[in-house]
């Protein structure tokens, strides 16, 4: 039997109902997908914290591959090369994993303007207490001038600079008379307030000196948010990687790489030191190197072969393939 042309046509209320409901089922089909893509992306999230509660929360936002703890070829590097030399002090920490290397750790060093940091950082405590603003202003008094670092020297007495000025020229250029002022505006408690929040109530009953090791607390606090607040910790490093000191621990890095850091230098004592954090993605780390009893282009040459070869392992380390 012929079926007739009009037995074939889907009858147009029929073609109405059937259209939304195909809508209908595309759109379901669609939240089913995403839903099912959703919970794949959490589901290693939710495996480290609920089903593994023993391991570092934080193990989740760290890539299998930059889960670096294996520094010995690294280590013996710097132990046959500088653990002998009494004026060479040198701290390495991985910061993903914590893994770090100490190299003649005992040894103590005059901070030269490695100080100019906790004094920062007391300033920009005030700030955030509310008792400064960053726009508030300081004078320029006969007793805070030095030439030996920086030019703020050269301004008549009397000047005023904002606070943010003061810290800013403290961090970035080192500058001594900026230093002074804002350690002449501080109370004593203010700064053994940052100091025994760094562990370092000692460090003024002692000789004045310490450790590339114990130095890395203070960079530590900064990265941590530990003492400032995130968004106080984040501007102090912000300036401290605009610093125009690039000859030391810098000189070796890709001009690309951030690096957040304070030097020391006094040519009286030989002293010439560089600490900081060096920013890589997925794989930042602390250095210091501190030096003594070396003309400054001996200290240039160790700090260039130490900087250079952390840097090499730590972006050329490749990890053993294994599980996220």
């Amino acid at each position: 039997m012929k079926t007739s042309k009009q037995d074939r046509t889907i009858e147009p209320s029929r073609r109405g109902f059937l259209v939304p409901m195909l809508w209908t089922a595309i759109a379901l089909l669609i939240l089913a997908l995403a839903a099912l893509l959703s919970s794949a992306r959490l589901a290693p999230k939710e495996e480290v914290g609920a089903a593994y509660p023993l391991l570092n929360p934080l193990r989740k936002f760290i890539r299998s591959e930059d889960l670096i703890v294996n520094f010995q070829p690294l280590r013996e590097y710097l132990n046959d090369t500088y653990e002998s030399d009494p004026g060479v002090s040198v701290y390495f920490e991985y910061l993903p994993t914590g893994a770090n290397i100490s190299i003649s750790k005992d040894a103590e060093f005059f901070p030269a303007s490695l100080l100019k940091l906790p004094v920062a950082m007391a300033a920009i405590m005030k700030i955030q207490r509310g008792e400064w603003k960053w726009q508030n202003e300081l004078v320029l008094m006969a007793g805070d001038k030095d030439d030996r670092f920086g030019d703020l020297y050269k301004d008549p007495i009397g000047t005023r600079y904002t606070i943010e000025e003061l810290v800013r020229k403290t961090l970035v250029e080192s500058d001594n008379t900026s230093y002074y002022i804002l350690l002449r505006n501080l109370e004593t408690s203010e700064l053994e307030e940052v100091y025994d929040h760094l562990g370092l109530q000692d460090f003024f009953a002692k000789d004045g000196k310490i450790s590339a090791k114990r130095y890395a607390v203070v960079l530590r606090s900064l990265y941590q948010g530990a003492y400032l607040s995130p968004e106080n910790a984040n501007k102090a490093l912000e300036m401290l990687s605009e610093t125009r000191f690039d000859d030391y621990l810098q000189n070796r890095l890709p001009k690309d790489v951030r690096f957040a850091h304070k030097i020391g230098v006094s040519d009286e004592d030989g002293v010439f030191m560089d600490a900081g954090i060096v920013y890589l993605d997925g794989r930042s780390y602390i250095l210091i190197v501190m030096t003594s009893g070396k003309g400054e282009s001996d200290a240039k040459g160790i700090m260039d072969d130490i900087s250079d070869k952390v840097y090499r392992y730590v972006t050329g380390y490749k990890a053993v393939d294994k599980e996220s």
